[in-house]
């Protein structure tokens, strides 16, 4: 039987039917979690990087520090989100990554990732497949800053957010949290907290979206998704990838 409670396994599961072998690895990932609270950095840029980290509660954040002092934040981490496969290679960190709301991570070492690796290909596929992913989402981050009005910006952000929380099969939740702040929000959207929050009220007033607090409910998502010009097909993968390799023959006694 399959393991549901695990925010990763079912991320991965929207991409590949797990054998029971796999589940026992990917378990294995999240055995050893610990506490963390808002505000905790998880590391800073150039600290040395010898281990994976899943986010099993919570949200995250990783940012860049320019020398005047200003930030620029560069991806959002969601429960089940997967950290530190893009610096298997040089094994320094290329950002600085806090946590955003309480939550608990598991930290894997390279070294046992490189068995994980040797015993279940296919789960190594899904963990580059991830990597991608990451990727693609700061291409889209980029073509906002560069592309988008703020309107388009701000809607693109609440829509990829949203795609990425929705859980198979098919879950319509409208409302979720977004536990980020104006300041946060600028930081990541190349805006101002002002602009901010001007441009909140502009969807609202269409009946886009409504904020309170950290709660936002999406009233219309389809003409958001229209508004934002919204394809989530780059938060998708090839599943013929995944596939291709034969499962884990063996599974655990």
């Amino acid at each position: 039987m399959q393991d549901v409670s695990s925010h990763m396994v079912r991320r991965l599961q929207r991409f590949v039917s797990l054998t029971n072998a796999e589940l026992a690895l990917l378990a294995d990932m999240e055995r050893d979690s610990r506490a963390v609270s808002a505000g905790d950095w998880l590391w800073q840029e150039g600290d040395s990087a010898d281990t994976l980290v899943v986010f099993t509660e919570g949200w995250g954040c990783s940012a860049r520090y320019l020398p005047d002092g200003s930030r620029q934040l560069l991806e959002v981490f969601l429960p089940g989100d997967i950290l530190g496969i893009g610096e298997l290679v040089d094994g320094k960190r290329r950002s600085n990554v806090s946590m955003l709301t309480d939550g608990r991570i598991s930290e894997y070492s390279y070294h046992r990732l490189r068995e994980l690796f040797e015993r279940a290909p296919r789960l190594r596929s899904a963990l580059f497949v991830i990597a991608n992913q990451r990727q693609a989402m700061l291409a889209e981050r980029l073509v906002s800053i560069a592309r988008r009005n703020a309107r388009q910006r701000l809607a693109h952000f609440l829509c990829e957010c949203h795609a990425r929380l929705l859980e198979p099969p098919h879950d319509t939740r409208q409302g979720f949290l977004l536990p980020l702040s104006q300041q946060d929000l600028a930081d990541a959207l190349g805006m101002s907290p002002v602009h901010i929050s001007r441009t909140f009220s502009s969807l609202a007033c269409l009946g886009l979206v409504r904020r309170q607090h950290y709660h936002m409910l999406i009233l219309d998502p389809v003409r958001l998704e229209r508004l934002a010009g919204f394809n989530g097909t780059y938060l998708q993968c090839d599943t013929q990838l995944l596939a291709s390799e034969p499962p884990t023959s063996a599974e655990p006694g």
